[in-house]
């Protein structure tokens, strides 16, 4: 069977500092790949860089020619455009997060399953050896039931973004929760094995882009806490307690976590190369989808599994309340007392 020839579509920062470096590693995608951008002296500029095979400002010049597609744009044109590949009958890899709710989602994989094709997501997180195991080690029983989940990530944005989609009108008013928590949340999903109810979520947005998020969630009788920040430097750890014993370990340790069974103090256990950067699980992923592509594999991550992080993520959204931010109430008193 011969390469297939994809579309890398959007050349903003993810593509040129995840996508493109690991397209690079396969000669047999990187010699046929068409890269798409609205902004063409970009996508023109990193094909003379890497040795792509074209560049064009439109997908739909190329549409005929290719057998599967990477959507890597900004996140309002997730949906839209994978739903319109799927429809011409082309595998497409998604960014994640797939689509802004659930009946968005679910018009994807009725399309998909019409076409033929697959859908797959970057849930990135999913690929980590650590968040395996934790998944392993609840689904086999190994920390009884699960009573509890903390996962707290934050640190002040510095991403090199290309575009201005994260923050205010481009951006829908969703931020770190539809960014960071599209992660985090469905690491939640995965883990507890299905879709948890929301018992409550703040954020700061005050009618804009929120920075920072505090969600709870709860499926059976386990509660999960998140706490995210694209303002300040947090924990950046996740713990798992259960009634037989618990793990934890930090969000960007994704070659070991630590594990306690009962009374017995925590051990340390590695299940991976501890040289593994974060860019070497974008190998994985193209080596996934270009077996997808081919015939000869599913996706490692699809449609159907991201449908209850958007859900969730959506319902947050519809319920968000503000934070208490005490010093900014006090601030408006002060300022009130000498109108």
């Amino acid at each position: 069977m011969s390469d297939p020839t994809l579309a890398l579509i959007g050349c903003g920062a993810v593509s040129e500092n995840f996508h493109l470096p690991a397209l690079a590693k396969r000669p047999e995608l990187m010699r046929s790949l068409i890269l798409v951008d609205r902004d063409l002296g970009r996508a023109r500029a990193l094909k003379e860089k890497l040795g792509a095979a074209e560049a064009v400002s439109d997908h739909r010049e190329v549409l005929p020619r290719i057998q599967g597609a990477i959507v890597a744009t900004p996140h309002a044109f997730h949906h839209p455009l994978t739903l319109e590949l799927v429809r011409a009958g082309k595998h497409v890899l998604c960014e994640k997060p797939l689509a802004d709710n659930a009946r968005e989602v679910d018009e994807i994989i009725a399309a998909s399953r019409e076409a033929g094709v697959h859908v797959a997501v970057n849930q990135t997180r999913r690929l980590f050896a650590s968040s395996r195991a934790v998944q392993r080690l609840i689904a086999e029983g190994t920390l009884g039931e699960v009573r509890e989940i903390d996962y707290e990530m934050g640190e002040p944005f510095v991403w090199p973004a290309a575009t201005a989609a994260y923050f205010g009108v481009k951006a829908g008013g969703r931020g770190v929760l539809f960014d960071t928590g599209a992660h985090i949340v469905d690491l939640i999903c995965w883990w507890l094995g299905g879709r948890p109810e929301v018992v409550d979520y703040a954020d700061d947005s005050h009618g804009g882009t929120e920075a920072v998020a505090q969600i709870t969630l709860r499926l059976g009788g386990a509660t999960a806490r998140i706490r995210l920040s694209w303002l300040t430097k947090l924990r950046n750890t996740y713990r798992v307690v259960g009634s037989r014993g618990r793990v934890e370990g930090g969000v960007y340790e994704w070659s070991a976590y630590r594990h306690q069974d009962g009374a017995s103090a925590a051990r340390r256990v590695r299940v991976d190369k501890p040289s593994r950067v974060l860019p070497d699980f974008m190998d994985v992923l193209y080596a996934n989808f270009a077996d997808v592509v081919t015939g000869r594999a599913a996706p490692l991550v699809n449609a159907a599994d991201v449908r209850p992080v958007i859900d969730v993520i959506d319902e947050c959204y519809r319920r968000r309340a503000p934070l208490p931010q005490p010093w900014h109430d006090t601030c408006l008193e002060l300022a009130g007392q000498h109108v």
